[in-house]
């Protein structure tokens, strides 16, 4: 159990450092140029997410999304997303924003889709993966409901092929909200789960430490 909660404290450590790279990122992809997205490559980056680009994107009729269990100013709903085409060969996730969700489960909200190409200024981010489900739980429809984004899964489905990323637009105005949390846990928090563990492992060596003295000494009076 020491060794466990010593290798949870650790991992907790790389994480936080990990983050840390992550947000260091993050704060230099906000003032440099954009980018032209449909020459991205995304094998030159280690983080993608925070990245500008601009493009010119075609909406392609029919693969729309609303990504569930979304909240967004202590309102719940979803995120819309819709499918548009880069170029001949490359299609990528759009961000619509966030929707309200409708008093009844079965109702899916009404969105406006975009359905004329025009050039965007984007911003790119990736979602961490759910560790405890990563499943797709694509509800058949014209809207499409998933309860997690997983785009391999959606590439398998819509057979076509999908950019490993999601494209926020950058305009003043926007139709809906976009909530924007790059990072769903900070450095700060993973530092403060490793301080956890390492204090249960610290508590757990002294209690360890207690109860073997005890031992001892119950062993010596008898003697």
């Amino acid at each position: 159990m020491f060794s466990i909660l010593i290798n949870l404290g650790l991992w907790q450590l790389s994480r936080g450092h990990e983050k840390v790279l992550l947000e260091q990122s993050l704060s230099e992809r906000e003032f440099s140029a954009n980018i032209e997205l449909a020459e991205l490559d995304i094998n030159q980056y280690r983080y993608l997410t925070g990245l500008r680009a601009t493009a010119e994107l075609e909406p392609i009729p029919g693969k729309y999304l609303l990504l569930d269990n979304q909240t967004y100013q202590g309102k719940v709903g979803y995120l819309a997303l819709q499918l548009m085409r880069i170029d001949s060969q490359q299609s990528v996730l759009f961000e619509v924003g966030f929707v309200e969700a409708e008093k009844q489960r079965n109702q899916l909200p009404n969105v406006i889709w975009l359905d004329e190409p025009e050039r965007y200024e984007v911003r790119i981010y990736q979602r961490s993966a759910n560790p405890l489900s990563n499943e797709l739980h694509l509800e058949a429809g014209k809207v499409g409901r998933i309860q997690n984004l997983n785009i391999t899964a959606l590439e398998a489905v819509w057979q076509q092929s999908i950019a490993p990323y999601v494209v926020q637009p950058q305009l003043e105005g926007w139709r809906y909200p976009q909530p924007w949390q790059p990072i769903p846990l900070s450095s700060e928090k993973h530092y403060g789960y490793a301080l956890q563990w390492f204090s249960m492992a610290l508590a757990l060596l002294l209690l360890s430490c207690w109860v073997l003295w005890r031992a001892l000494r119950k062993g010596d009076s008898n003697e």
